[in-house]
């Protein structure tokens, strides 16, 4: 963190001492004139500033005696804000806030020499008074205009950007504040336009709110907060109170008025971006930067008049023409449009995004519609068997009772055939019953330890008389023991309709072998069959609650075993798995989470 602050103060100081050199070095490139010094007709392009002033005890006045080389050169002085009344052969200098002009009368020369007198007892030592040729002043003061209508323009231009993006997105507040800030700018550089009238008061004041709302927007731009109740500063109250608070403190103490004090509140706002960078606000490099270009030129003009050295015209031009604050705000404006862009183009993703969840979403829902078309065909399906296979023993049973009514001594024949008519009926509509409540999620597990060996060999021995009727082989290799979380009787089910299903697919005097073993915290157990295996257009489909799978073979099976074998695993937290064969067998897998 102390590595972040550093290196933002440090890139501070590199830019605005960068700045503020070229800026003393182009104030020292424009010539100056001592009082008695000739104008050289060699300088007829240049704009000198008239500096080192006489003083005469007499009247108690400074005075600047201006000597030119012959009577055909057309001198002008060029005079802008000036701190005292200035008379040249008794005719005063008329006060202006930009620059005027005053074309020097061959008639006022005496000699080749005019006297510049001010009116003052202090040293007029930085007064901003430049001398010139006609050709000279008419371009210096086509560029100042120039110049000052861009700032003015290009400020206003800002608060309309910035106001006309906040109508848009209210949620971003800093962009009301860099209105309300470029909108100060634009009053600070307006306000000259409109002395004499009733808002010239304004102009005591606008620059140091300018200064102050320059804080406030790198605060709001960053979202930074003030410390507790320190924050209410920061709401649009806060900022008016200050506001004023300060307007009323320049009225009491106009020291505070000074460039030099104003100026130090700019030191607020350095803190703030120092702070934002160290806090990896992204942008903060940019408005350091801005406010060291700003900045930087701002200080020649104030720090020169510390030093009694003369500000040239080109520096006067940009102070006055309010060109010093432009770098900033541009980098504020530069910032907002980042902002901006990194939220379109976020918004860019999120739409690509959301097109492909709804592309996706379109592809599920035909995807659901065509597996409930196959559900219902295969729910259609199924019905279709169960009808057939309730219809066929009720069909079988009808004609047993029929031929026992006419041939009562058929009874001992065809009682068995009833019974086992009766015995597939009652298992075809318990299985039904079960799938049901499966389905409802209204079977209640009663969960206990569970020995897994000892369960398939209990289920071994229960299905052994089917195998045994096939002339089916069941071969056993467990290779641990292994204790599961769950409920016994509903496991064994499970366990017995996929055996029973390996034995029905057998064909006479095949094999089914079962086996287990332990990986990690998962028992593995296997069902395999050397039966006639599944074909691949049905091995995605032999869960399916309503499918069964096609057979030549004629057996007790009802259909529903594995689906119901399925639920049951999945209600154990568990997972069954198939891989087959066709024509040469299956191997049902089942893996269940074991305590240790």
């Amino acid at each position: 963190m102390k590595r972040d602050y550093f290196k933002a103060i440090l890139v501070f100081i590199i830019i605005f001492s960068l700045i503020f050199f070229i800026g003393i070095k182009i104030n020292n490139s424009f010539g100056d004139l001592k009082s008695g010094d000739t104008f050289s007709d060699k300088a007829k392009n240049n704009i000198y500033c008239l500096t080192n002033y006489d003083w005469d005890s007499k009247t108690n006045t400074y005075y600047f005696d201006l000597v030119r080389k012959n009577e055909d050169q057309q001198l002008v002085l060029i005079y802008g804000k000036l701190p005292s009344e200035v008379l040249i052969n008794d005719t005063i200098l008329k006060e202006s806030s930009f620059f005027s002009r005053l074309l020097l009368s061959s008639d006022w020369f005496i000699d080749n020499k005019i006297r510049v007198v001010f009116n003052t007892s202090m040293n007029p030592y930085n007064t901003p008074i430049y001398v010139t040729t006609t050709s000279s002043a008419e371009t210096a003061l086509s560029t100042f205009n120039m110049t000052f209508a861009f700032s003015l323009g290009i400020t206003f231009l800002m608060s309309i950007y910035g106001l006309s993006l906040y109508r848009r997105k209210q949620t971003e507040k800093y962009l009301l504040w860099f209105a309300i800030y470029t909108g100060a700018l634009t009053l600070w550089s307006a306000l000259p336009l409109f002395v004499g009238t009733s808002m010239n008061f304004l102009r005591y004041y606008v620059f140091a709110w300018c200064v102050i709302l320059d804080i406030v927007i790198c605060f709001k731009i960053f979202d930074i907060k003030l410390p507790g109740r320190f924050n209410i500063l920061l709401s649009i109250r806060g900022v008016i109170s200050v506001l004023v608070l300060w307007s009323i403190m320049e009225s009491i103490f106009p020291k505070l008025h000074s460039e030099i004090y104003v100026y130090s509140l700019l030191l607020f706002s350095i803190g703030v971006l120092t702070y934002a960078h160290a806090n990896r606000r992204k942008g903060a490099w940019l408005l350091i930067s801005g406010h060291a270009l700003s900045l930087g030129l701002r200080m020649v003009i104030p720090l020169s008049s510390l030093s009694s050295s003369s500000v040239s015209y080109p520096l006067r031009a940009l102070q006055f023409s309010k060109l010093f604050n432009i770098p900033f705000a541009f980098c504020c404006m530069l910032l907002i449009n980042h902002i901006f862009a990194e939220k379109f183009a976020e918004a860019e993703i999120l739409t690509k995004e959301l097109e492909q969840i709804n592309q996706n979403l379109d592809k599920k829902v035909l995807e659901g519609n065509q597996a409930l078309q196959e559900q219902m065909t295969r729910r259609h399906s199924l019905m279709m068997n169960i009808f057939h296979d309730l219809r066929t023993p009720l069909f079988v049973m009808q004609g047993c009772t029929q031929k026992i009514t006419k041939q009562p001594e058929l009874l001992d024949t065809e009682l068995p055939i009833i019974r086992e008519r009766l015995d597939f009926t009652k298992h075809l509509v318990e299985d039904l019953f079960l799938m049901a409540k499966l389905e409802d999620k209204q079977v209640i597990l009663e969960t206990d330890r569970v020995p897994i060996t000892d369960l398939i060999k209990n289920v071994i021995s229960a299905c052994s008389i089917e195998g045994e009727s096939k002339n089916i082989y069941i071969k056993a290799e467990l290779k641990c023991d292994c204790i599961t979380w769950g409920d016994e009787y509903r496991l064994k089910q499970a366990f017995q309709n996929l055996l029973l299903n390996a034995i029905y697919y057998t064909k006479p005097n095949g094999k089914v072998y079962v086996s287990l073993k332990k990986e990690r915290n998962t028992a593995i157990i296997s069902f395999t069959d050397t039966g006639i295996g599944i074909s691949p257009q049905d091995i995605d489909k032999i869960f399916g609650r309503y499918y069964r799978i096609s057979s030549k073979e004629k057996h007790k099976s009802t259909g529903l075993g594995l689906s119901i074998a399925q639920e049951i695993i999945q209600q154990h937290q568990g997972s069954i798995s198939v891989d087959s064969q066709l024509g040469f067998g299956t191997t049902f897998t089942v893996h269940l989470p074991i305590i240790s």
